[in-house]
C-alpha cells in the first residue's frame, strides 16, 4: 500500500508537471495521437522511444509536452488511473500493477513539438538510394546525397524517413541503426547486426513544397461528409468507391482543411486519423466543444489523377532580382492582367527564364503560394542573388484559351428575395451591346471575397453561358445563398 502511494504521488508530480507545461503558450502544435500498446499485457506503455521508432519523421526527437487520454476521451484525471510515467523523456506508462483493480483503461498520447511537425506546407523529396551493404553497411549521407543530386534536398529537412527497397520500415525489418536524424542522414553498420548484414535502405526528406517530386499531382478537394453525427469521417475507401478512378489506390499524401481553407493546426481541432491509409476522422467526442469543424480532404498521386478541369495560364515575369529579389505578387500579376488569372488558383508553379525548376536552381524560396504568389529575396541567397523568375498558375479551362475576352463583372441582384439571379437575358437587357450574343464562358464569385461559386457549398440552380446565374435559397441546406457577380467569355 505504502509503495503503490509512492508510486502515485511520484506520478502525480510528473503529471502535475506536465499539465502545467502544456498550459505554457508555446509557439508549437501536437501531433496526432498515437496508440502504440493497450493494457493486455502489464499495463500500457505508449513510450516515446518505442513511438520514436514506429513513426520515423512524425513525432519531434525532443517533444515539449505530453498529453494522454482514453481512447474514449477522458482525461487521466477523469479515468482515475495511478500513472507511473507521463512525460516528453519517456513517454506514458500506465502499469496494471498499480491499479486498485489491477488493470489500466487503454490511452493514446500525443506531444506538442515545432510547428514543422504539424505544418501542411512541407512535402516530402522523392526517395534515395545511393549505396548498398555490399561493403560496411549502407550509408545514405546527406551531405553525399545533397552534392549527387544538387538543389533536390533542401539545405536543412525536417525530417527523414527510410524503409527497405521492398517498403518495410526500419522498426519491421528489425535492423539496428547507427544514425538517422536530418543532419548526418541514415547509417546502418554491417558490424552492428546480429547477422552482420544490414537490409538495403532508400530515404526521403521533409522539405518546403518546392523540393517535392514534379511527378505528382493533387487531386481535387473531397467533401464526403460533415460532424452533424459522429463526427467529420472523410475514409479513403469510401472515397474511392463513391469516386471510382479519381483518387489513386495508393496515395503518397494526404491534405486536409476546413471548408472555409483553415488548415488543421489552425482550428485546433483534435484529429483521430489522417493518413494515406484510412483517410481523415475528425470525431466530436475528442474535442472540448464536442463538434468538429467541417473539412474536406485531397490526396497526392501520379499525374494522370489531376484534375483535368483546369489548365495552366501563360508565364509571367513581373519582375526580376536587380533590387531586393524576384517579386511575382499574385495581387500585382492580377492587376498588371486583368482578366487573365483566375482570383483563387489551384496551383502555382515556378520557374527560371531559362527553364530551370526551383529545386535545380537551388535559391531559398520566401514564399510560394496561391495566395502570396512567389518571392524569391537575394538576402536569403548564399550569392546574395535570387535567379530570374517566371510564374503560372492553375486555373479552369477558360483562363488558357487565347481567344477569349471577358467582359466586366457584373452583380444585377442579391440573395434578399427568392434568391441571386444573374440571368443572361435580364443582363443582355439592362446592358445594351455590352455582353456578347452567345458568350462560350461564365464565372461566378462571390461580390466580397472572389470566392468561386464551387468553391463556397452553395448548390447552384444554372451556371451556363447561354442562360446565366441562379442560386435558390431554397436549395440551400441552412440559410440562403451568397451574394454573387458574373462575368462572360465572349470571342475577341
Amino acid at each position: 500500500m505504502i509503495n503503490m502511494l509512492s508510486v502515485a504521488i511520484f506520478s502525480g508530480l510528473f503529471f502535475a508537471s506536465n499539465q502545467l507545461s502544456a498550459g505554457v503558450p508555446f509557439q508549437k502544435c501536437w501531433t496526432q495521437w498515437y496508440d502504440r500498446d493497450d493494457p493486455s499485457g502489464s499495463g500500457d506503455w505508449e513510450t516515446l522511444s518505442h513511438l520514436h521508432k514506429e513513426n520515423p519523421g512524425k513525432i519531434c526527437p525532443k517533444p515539449v509536452a505530453i498529453q494522454a487520454q482514453t481512447l474514449t476521451g477522458l482525461s487521466v484525471a477523469a479515468a482515475g488511473d495511478v500513472i507511473y510515467r507521463s512525460d516528453t523523456t519517456a513517454g506514458f506508462v500506465c502499469r496494471n500493477q498499480d491499479q486498485r483493480n489491477k488493470k489500466c483503461n487503454d490511452y493514446r498520447v500525443r506531444f506538442s513539438c515545432p510547428p514543422s511537425y504539424c505544418n501542411e506546407d512541407v512535402c516530402w523529396t522523392k526517395w534515395y538510394d545511393r549505396d548498398n551493404p555490399s561493403g560496411t553497411g549502407d550509408w545514405e549521407i546527406l551531405s553525399y546525397l545533397n552534392k549527387e543530386n544538387p538543389g533536390m534536398i533542401c539545405p536543412k529537412p525536417v525530417a527523414i524517413q527510410a524503409q527497405t527497397l521492398t517498403g518495410l520500415s526500419v522498426a519491421a525489418a528489425g535492423d539496428v541503426i547507427y544514425r538517422s536524424d536530418t543532419t548526418a542522414g541514415f547509417v546502418c553498420r554491417n558490424q552492428d547486426q546480429h547477422n552482420k548484414k544490414c537490409n538495403d535502405y532508400r530515404v526521403r526528406f521533409s522539405c518546403p513544397p518546392s523540393y517535392c517530386d514534379e511527378d505528382v499531382c493533387w487531386t481535387k478537394w473531397y467533401d464526403r461528409d460533415d460532424p452533424s453525427g459522429t463526427g467529420d469521417w472523410e475514409i479513403l475507401s469510401h472515397l474511392h468507391k463513391e469516386n471510382p478512378g479519381k483518387i489513386c489506390p495508393k496515395p503518397a499524401a494526404i491534405q486536409a482543411q476546413t471548408l472555409t481553407g483553415l488548415s488543421v493546426a489552425a482550428v485546433g481541432d483534435v484529429i483521430y486519423r489522417r493518413d494515406t491509409t484510412t483517410g481523415f476522422v475528425c470525431r466530436n467526442q475528442d474535442q472540448h466543444n464536442k463538434k468538429c469543424n467541417d473539412y474536406r480532404v485531397r490526396f497526392s498521386c501520379p499525374p494522370s489523377y489531376c484534375d483535368k478541369d483546369v489548365c495552366w495560364t501563360k508565364w509571367y515575369d513581373r519582375d526580376n532580382p536587380s533590387g531586393t529579389g524576384d517579386w511575382e505578387d499574385l495581387s500585382d500579376l492580377h492587376k498588371e492582367n486583368p482578366g487573365k488569372i483566375c482570383p483563387k488558383p489551384a496551383a502555382i508553379q515556378a520557374q527560371t527564364l531559362t527553364g530551370l525548376s526551383v529545386a535545380a536552381a537551388g535559391d531559398v524560396i520566401y514564399r510560394k503560394d496561391t495566395t502570396a504568389g512567389f518571392i524569391c529575396r537575394n538576402k536569403d541567397q548564399h550569392n546574395k542573388k535570387c535567379s530570374d523568375y517566371r510564374v503560372r498558375f492553375s486555373c479552369p479551362p477558360s483562363y488558357c484559351d487565347e481567344n477569349v475576352c471577358w467582359t466586366k463583372w457584373y452583380d444585377r441582384d442579391d440573395p434578399s428575395g427568392t434568391g441571386d439571379w444573374e440571368t443572361l437575358s435580364d443582363l443582355h437587357k439592362e446592358n445594351p451591346g455590352k455582353i456578347c450574343e452567345h458568350p462560350q464562358y461564365i464565372e461566378a464569385v462571390t461580390t466580397d471575397t472572389n470566392t468561386p461559386s464551387t468553391s463556397t457549398g452553395d448548390i447552384i440552380f444554372i451556371s451556363s453561358p447561354t442562360k446565366g446565374f441562379v442560386c435558390r435559397n431554397e436549395d440551400q441546406d441552412c440559410g440562403g445563398c451568397l451574394d454573387y457577380k458574373v462575368r462572360f467569355g465572349c470571342p475577341c
